[in-house]
């Protein structure tokens, strides 16, 4: 039988206590996917993108309810946002390539086509805008980036990458474009010129989701691997950290900076909330070899010496916590630990785990992290960290607006966890 060594950490106890978003409200009545949502600051209104052609606009009425006061057909299904509350622009892009700019009435009631780009020659998979060098920004599933002048429509640059791209954030001069090849591309953007500065690389699936701490200068991507990297651009040291915690592909990622809190959601309705202000572990490469680096037993592709021993190799496993390539019998011990990311329980070798039995205070073993089940896919999802508010879309087709101040006010854990075996 397996063994479980943290069961002196009380499921649901985390370093931000047993706090919950609150759902205030739920808009439904779309009737087709939602693509994109994006929530107000200074009004409290929607805005949806939809399979059905649609672009939205929700406003909050005297009786509490969510109606529509822009309901607006695009000609083909729009997959990205991006809305600018400071000069009332909202840029949609669509399936077929096109992006377009609408000037949004003051009044909420109507939005006037300003001018429109056809730039690219696949679905549009992030929009930008970069108000102070008046740029727009777009990528798309061609494996295209594109720039152009917000004043005269001029295209300005253009880079082009190995894979389809999934996601973009922009800090100018910086530029982050995710791909379906599960890469990360940083770009840096001087002159209007793109320079390539690195190109981070650890998923094992598309990346599905970006979303940037300007405070922190650290990136979050998220993957169709179902897992979650805090790249630390501004530390100047190349460390990344893993959040496992989704058993299912990430679909969302949304920072809150002034509150140290990153939420995430899936697939599969989870939606997380993780502690971004305690001390991080990197999680350990793994080891390659042909022998468990325990008891030494051949693995199944090692017929040599399986031939020589006479024994049937055995399945090769890896110790989460020290990256050893180990066989079952060696690995056969199941923790979490959130130091690492790690929320859910993984697999860790005999040797960690009887460090862990001996040295507990060296392993605390407190939840960094709480979760909340939604109950249904979730598509798309935008925070407003100064309300603390957050907008989810789901599978269902349902909007559902989250007061989630009480999660980011939450005491957390600022000193960290005290770990013995860092990288």
């Amino acid at each position: 039988m397996a063994a479980i060594i943290n069961q002196r950490v009380e499921q649901g106890d985390s370093s931000m206590g047993g706090v919950k978003p609150a759902l205030l409200h739920k808009i439904s009545g779309h009737v087709a996917r939602i693509n994109d949502v994006i929530l107000l600051s200074k009004d409290e209104g929607v805005w949806t993108a939809s399979d059905d052609r649609s672009v939205r606009l929700y406003l909050k009425r005297d009786n509490d309810q969510f109606w529509p006061s822009i309901h607006h057909f695009m000609p083909v299904a729009p997959t990205s946002l991006y809305y600018s509350e400071e000069t009332y622009k909202l840029l949609v892009g669509l399936i077929n390539g096109n992006v377009y700019e609408f000037s949004v009435a003051d009044d909420f009631n109507s939005m006037t086509e300003a001018r429109k780009w056809s730039c690219h020659a696949g679905p549009i998979s992030g929009l930008g805008f970069a108000l102070s060098s008046e740029l727009i920004f777009s990528c798309s599933r061609d494996k295209s980036i594109v720039w152009h002048c917000s004043e005269n429509s001029n295209k300005l640059g253009s880079y082009l990458l190995d894979n389809s791209c999934t996601a973009m954030v922009i800090d100018l001069p910086f530029v982050f474009v995710g791909d379906h090849g599960g890469h990360v591309t940083v770009l840096r953007i001087v002159d209007n010129r793109p320079n390539l500065v690195s190109k981070l690389s650890a998923h094992t699936n598309s990346i599905t989701t970006l979303t940037w701490d300007g405070n922190k200068k650290v990136l979050y991507s998220g993957s169709s691997d179902n897992l979650i990297i805090m790249w630390d651009i501004g530390g100047g040291r190349g460390e990344a950290y893993e959040l496992n915690g989704h058993n299912g592909k990430v679909t969302a990622l949304c920072a809150a900076p002034a509150a140290k809190r990153l939420f995430s959601a899936d697939e599969h309705g989870k939606l997380m909330c993780w502690d971004m202000e305690c001390k991080r572990v990197e999680t350990p490469e793994w080891k390659t070899s042909d022998c468990c680096q325990k008891c030494n037993q051949p693995f199944f592709w090692n017929l040599q010496a399986m031939w020589q021993r006479k024994v049937v190799g055995l399945r090769q496993h890896h110790c989460r916590t020290c990256g050893s390539a180990v066989c079952g019998s060696c690995c056969d011990n199941w923790t979490t630990y959130p130091p690492m990311g790690y929320e859910t329980k993984v697999r860790i070798c005999n040797d960690c785990n009887g460090r862990m039995k001996e040295n507990p205070q060296n392993f605390n073993l407190t939840p960094l992290a709480i979760s909340h089940e939604i109950r249904t896919g979730i598509t798309a999802m935008h925070l407003q960290e100064t309300l603390g508010l957050l907008v989810t879309s789901g599978q269902n087709r349902v909007i559902m607006i989250w007061d989630v101040r009480s999660v980011c006010s939450a005491p957390s854990g600022s000193t960290g966890p005290s770990t013995s075996s860092s990288r």
